[in-house]
């Protein structure tokens, strides 16, 4: 069975772009998730996308809008792909109280994903997809830190979100292992986005272009993992694993701590309740 529709966050630029155009040829129907209307509507005509919803994501009240729009608009889901991301380089506290990083690149996979996850169980497809980064090596998670500013740096609160991301794919898949539905997790590579630019200081935006530019891949390779994932027969019923270009890699031993697993998912429910 194919994938027939695919909700993607994040796909005005970058990764997110790379992996809808991608998904679009090969004749899936792309629906996304923006934060800005006109950048949106010129990304859904240059793609051909089916459609997409507006939302900031470091808002869980602006995801719980869009959720709710998407759950009348689009009743069955067959992959999700939570790719938009960013990072902060000050410690900046969202209208819910969480430190702006960790509210981006953790919390709205958290809340987006669980507010769908009756439209995805409705798929015979089922596909979870959350984009984290090789950065998750370097993490370590400080509950604390969420909320409270405790010497922030930029890369700290990056690695540990993207270790978040991992560690929330673990724990989600092993609570709908007795479902059809899968959740795995991957690292794009080092790419030449803007991500390390949005909102950023001037320095840290040099310093992420010119790490970019000697480091980094083109997009279209940057999206490959995550088009596989959400694509391939290869990785049916395949579920909790983190991928690198396309294959299964062994993630860091502290994503492999099951009591991390959990913790993590209690406190995310605490700051971001699902009921």
């Amino acid at each position: 069975m194919v994938a027939k529709k695919v909700l993607i966050t994040g796909a005005t630029s970058g990764i997110g772009y790379a992996t809808a155009k991608e998904l679009i040829r090969q004749g899936t129907e792309v629906y996304f998730i923006a934060r800005n209307i006109e950048r949106a509507q010129a990304v859904k005509a240059e793609l051909g996308a089916k459609g997409f919803f507006i939302a900031d994501l470091s808002s869980q009240k602006s995801i719980r809008k869009a959720a709710a729009e998407i759950e009348t608009q689009l009743p069955i889901v067959d992959v999700l792909i939570n790719n938009a991301g960013g990072v902060a380089t000050e410690f900046i506290l969202t209208n819910d109280g969480i430190e702006r990083t960790i509210a981006t690149n953790h919390f709205a996979y958290f809340l987006l994903t669980n507010l769908l996850l009756e439209n995805i169980k409705k798929s015979e497809y089922a596909r979870i997809v959350n984009v984290s980064s090789d950065s998750h090596y370097r993490g370590k998670i400080d509950i604390e830190s969420f909320t409270q500013n405790k010497g922030y740096f930029v890369n700290t609160a990056y690695a540990q979100s993207k270790l978040a991301n991992v560690l929330f794919t673990k724990e989600l898949a092993k609570r709908l292992s007795n479902t059809h539905v899968t959740v795995n997790c991957l690292h794009p590579g080092v790419v030449d986005t803007q991500i390390g630019n949005k909102g950023t200081a001037w320095y840290a935006g040099a310093a992420w272009k010119l790490m970019t530019m000697i480091l980094g891949v083109p997009l279209e390779e940057g999206a490959k993992t995550s088009v596989y994932l959400a694509s391939s027969t290869d990785v049916k019923g395949v579920t909790g694993k983190y991928f690198d270009k396309c294959r299964e890699k062994k993630p860091s031993t502290t994503s492999e701590d099951a009591e991390m697993q959990k913790k993590l998912w209690e406190v995310s429910e605490q700051l971001c309740p699902l009921g």
